[in-house]
């Protein structure tokens, strides 16, 4: 508006009295025609090159700015009876509607461009959304891939126990019922501190010591300074069941599992190493414990290579780099 007068005022000659007039009487309707045409914008889309909505876009917008313009065209006609003014406003009224219709195409462009914006955000908030939705999914499915073997082998235990040792198969059922009373009443909390995990562990182990006895030896390397540090949710207990079960099964005299945990540059570092002969055959397995452990950190952490294997003559060992800020 301010243009507008200026232009009538300096180049036209017209006082300022009609300039500012005729910039109020011809721009605040187009104004308020271009703020009722957001409403417009957002229940008709041309998507797709649809034809018929733009031909119906454009057709709004012509009629919408004919009938403002006319509209503006007689208001001032009234209020300013000057013959000068009167024979000015009748020519330039093709111009002023194709000047209103100008600002309505930019007008809208911008509209469509606020959508169009708006709708991507909202597009990749869902994708997004959807994306946490599988990777919390998959995760669940990970963590509670727990190998029947351990609850058949666990339960066959507990039926022997009961003719030859009806105590130890009570003490056995009672640990099973803590140990998956802890994994179940923990589902939903993908991370805990490692404290929190190797208590559970304990739980875990003692089971399998009552199927074991004096064979299976356990080994505790814990820095107390880590113990508030973060590892996801029953990341531990495959790789125990691997080393019990590459361990002990395949071995007759006693097996040793060694646990150390301890911080270094801000991480957690956890290796778990036992005892095994490396000339024994050995079991034929498909691997889904590791690879479950791989997935669920790089699901977490988006980062690859956190788990180590090393193996010697009579030593298997894995290693966990744990991560303490995921990127997810």
């Amino acid at each position: 508006m301010a243009a507008y007068s200026f232009l009538l005022f300096f180049v036209f000659g017209f006082s300022l009295y009609a300039a500012i007039l005729d910039s109020v009487i011809h721009n605040l309707p187009i104004a308020g025609l271009g703020m009722a045409f957001w409403y417009v914008v957002q229940y008709l889309s041309p998507k797709g090159g649809n034809t018929s909505a733009i031909f119906n876009l454009i057709a709004a917008v012509l009629v919408g700015v004919s009938m403002v313009s006319y509209a503006s065209y007689s208001l001032a006609d009234a209020l300013n009876n000057d013959a000068e003014y009167q024979t000015f406003l009748t020519n330039t009224l093709p111009w002023r509607i194709f000047i209103g219709a100008l600002v309505m195409v930019v007008i809208v462009m911008i509209y469509y461009l606020l959508k169009s914006n708006r709708d991507l955000k909202e597009k990749e908030a869902e994708e997004l959304e959807l994306q946490s939705l599988l990777k919390q999914s998959e995760l669940d499915m990970l963590k509670f891939q727990i190998n029947p073997h351990f609850i058949f082998n666990s339960l066959n235990s507990i039926s022997s126990l009961t003719i030859t040792e009806p105590e130890k198969a009570r003490e056995m059922v009672i640990k099973l019922s803590d140990f998956f009373r802890s994994s179940l009443g923990r589902s939903n909390q993908e991370l805990q501190t490692i404290k929190e995990e190797l208590k559970r562990m304990e739980l875990y182990l003692d089971i399998e010591k009552v199927r074991f006895g004096e064979r299976l030896k356990l080994i505790n390397s814990f820095d107390g300074k880590c113990e508030q540090l973060k590892v996801p949710n029953m990341i531990l207990q495959p790789l125990y069941e691997n080393a019990i079960k590459y361990g002990v099964y395949e071995q007759l005299e006693g097996v040793t599992i060694e646990t150390d945990c301890h911080c270094r540059d801000g991480n957690l570092h956890i290796s778990i190493t036992n005892d095994y002969d490396s000339e024994a055959i050995p079991q034929k397995g498909k691997g889904i414990g590791l690879k479950n452990i791989r997935n669920r950190l790089e699901l977490i952490y988006g980062i690859s290579d956190l788990v180590t294997i090393e193996k010697n003559h009579n030593q298997f060992t894995i290693k966990l780099l744990i991560p303490q800020e995921t990127t997810s």
